[in-house]
């Protein structure tokens, strides 16, 4: 499948959260970019939802960037227009391993 590279106009980071100690011996949880790199964002659905009195909504967007060399996992997160988006699922584009399709879900509350 061949894919106008021009679509990958939106900047992205895929980001890892590693547990570290501070200078008091007390763990943290500290924030690494793993990658940067430019995607295809498209928004595939959203809902919201009244829970409790309060506003509850939620956004599903996909992400398809080149394939990376190193490997991407659910425990990532992706930061794209001061948001964060937790990746629900991972799909090699048309299994010949040039693309990749991240879903994920941006929750709002």
């Amino acid at each position: 499948m061949q894919i106008n590279p021009g679509v990958f106009d939106k900047k992205i980071e895929i980001v890892n959260y590693e547990r570290k100690k501070d200078a008091d011996g007390f763990e943290e949880k500290a924030e690494v970019v793993v990658l940067m790199t430019w995607a295809q964002v498209t928004n595939v659905s959203g809902s919201e939802i009244l829970r409790s009195d309060s506003d509850f909504s939620k956004v599903k967007t996909r992400f398809l960037i080149r394939t990376p060399k190193i490997k991407i996992d659910k425990d990532m997160e992706i930061k794209f227009a001061q948001n964060a988006y937790n990746i629900v699922y991972i799909n090699d584009y048309s299994y010949d391993k040039r693309y990749t399709e991240i879903m994920t879900e941006l929750v709002v509350k």
